[in-house]
């Protein structure tokens, strides 16, 4: 199962850092699953662009103009995940805020029916 995530994010380096720690953690056992995380950071001032790069180099980062605000970071990432052309089972949009419990990924499974 490939599933491509998106979220975007605006000066909140360390709540940004949370979330993806927070993600890979709850994640990191799944087998037979692929998470693709498609993250905007629309033009931050704190370094969160920076940190990304540094701590998650796997994560497809890609820079805003600093006019996108959320609606606009989550609908290019959105976008930049079809343009990669991987057939994705499933999207998931998330906020930068969200830390993610250990039994997220089967909560959502039971929930979603999969």
């Amino acid at each position: 199962m490939k599933i491509a995530v998106s979220l975007t994010c605006y000066n909140r380096k360390s709540k940004t850092r949370d979330c993806l720690q927070s993600f890979y953690s709850a994640t990191s056992d799944l087998q037979n699953v692929l998470f693709d995380i498609y993250l905007i950071d629309d033009n931050s001032s704190d370094g969160t662009a920076e940190m990304i790069e540094e701590e998650f180099p796997e994560v497809h980062l890609i820079k805003g103009s600093g006019n996108l605000y959320w609606a606009g970071g989550m609908r290019l990432a959105w976008t930049k995940a079809i343009e990669s052309k991987i057939d994705y089972d499933g999207f998931l949009l998330i906020n930068d805020d969200v830390v993610f419990d250990t039994y997220f990924w089967e909560k959502l499974k039971r929930r979603c029916n999969m």
